[in-house]
């Protein structure tokens, strides 16, 4: 476990530690992905998963609108008076 110094005055001090400058916030650097077999660049779009789960949540929005447009239709003719 390292301590402090004794005498941590005494000791000698760079050029930074005098300063006390905080570093520099730089933003992020955001890389395009590549492709280590080929070394080319892979496009940012979205994956086959990603994909799949759009389809779906198209396909289940258009199922579940024919499954109330059906109740309706069978609503209107099987109506009890």
């Amino acid at each position: 476990m390292p301590q402090k110094p004794f005498n941590e005055f005494l000791l000698w001090k760079g050029q930074i530690q005098l300063n006390q400058k905080r570093p520099i916030s730089q933003p992020a650097m955001v890389l395009p992905k590549i492709n280590s077999l080929t070394g080319h660049y892979i496009p940012e779009s979205p994956s086959i998963h990603e994909q799949l789960l759009y389809r779906y949540s198209v396909y289940s929005a258009e199922y579940w609108r024919g499954v109330k447009e059906r109740q309706q239709q069978y609503r209107a003719t099987n109506q009890l008076s």
